[in-house]
């Protein structure tokens, strides 16, 4: 294979991933509660109240995979499991200083009808 070949295949699937990224973007999902508009960033942040239901502060997950995050409070730390592109709300009296992701696999379970999902217990902080 010629370097001109490999760019081309390189340049080719990188239009591909991006195409596939945008259509992945693009597609309608059915709602949930904690649906953010993903405007807000990715990650922990402290937010005003007024805005976001009561809440003070936010962690986005902003991909297609269950995550660990550490959830410091000023009681100490836990872990929380995270869904695929979801969040989570901390409210005043959780008292969270911080949150992060963790490179710990979070444990999961299998729902009656075959999705996973995360189990109410996580490994300890």
């Amino acid at each position: 294979m010629t370097t001109t070949t490999r760019r081309r295949t390189t340049r080719a699937r990188l239009a591909a991933a991006a195409v596939a990224a945008l259509a992945a973007m693009l597609s309608t999902s059915p709602a949930t509660a904690q649906d953010l508009p993903r405007s807000e960033g990715c990650g922990f942040r402290h937010v005003n109240p007024d805005h976001h239901g009561g809440a003070t502060a936010l962690y986005i997950h902003c991909a297609d995979s269950f995550i660990l995050i550490r959830v410091d409070t000023a009681d100490g730390s836990r872990h929380q499991c995270v869904d695929p592109w979801g969040s989570v709300r901390f409210y005043p009296n959780m008292h969270v200083s911080n949150a992060y992701y963790v490179p710990i696999p979070p444990r999961l379970l299998t729902a009656s009808d075959g999705s996973l999902i995360c189990s109410l217990t996580q490994p300890p902080a």
